[in-house]
């Protein structure tokens, strides 16, 4: 017996890296005092200031922050940094946060930050759960010698 094909194949889109969408965030409210920021698609040099400026947007105003970022197909050193520095500044005005990371953060994460001193959580209803039990602490700047 032959089996015979009469629709087209189907196309299917896949995200690659010469698309020039290469990141997308989006916000959305949980609650009155929290907010889920969620990063689409690649997070690298050229767009991890862009991350850094929507979160840093985006949570004003809240006193928790749910970091998404486990849709991510790429995730290099430079989104590690703007973790850093979202971290301090949610230090600084009191903002209690966690990240969901995905497979290429945790990667990142195993190397820039092997103590485990950013909290994490396996998704957002872990992370929503972590943010209710506390306040947690993380990894605070020292100054720089001059």
């Amino acid at each position: 017996m032959s089996l015979a094909t009469t629709a087209a194949p189907l196309a299917i889109t896949r995200l690659g890296r010469n698309r020039t969408d290469r990141g997308e965030f989006r916000a959305r409210e949980l609650s009155a005092t929290t907010v889920l920021v969620t990063a689409v698609g690649e997070v690298d040099a050229s767009n991890s200031g862009d991350m850094l400026g929507y979160v840093d947007e985006h949570a004003t105003g809240y006193q928790q922050l749910v970091l998404d970022l486990s849709r991510l197909t790429f995730f290099g050193t430079d989104g590690f940094s703007a973790l850093h520095t979202i971290n301090v500044r949610c230090s600084r005005r009191g903002i209690d946060w966690v990240v969901v990371p995905g497979a290429e953060v945790a990667r990142v994460l195993r190397v820039c930050d092997p103590e485990s001193l950013l909290t994490t959580a396996g998704n957002i209803v872990s992370a929503v759960a972590a943010l209710a039990r506390g306040p947690h602490t993380h990894l605070q700047l020292a100054p720089l010698a001059k």
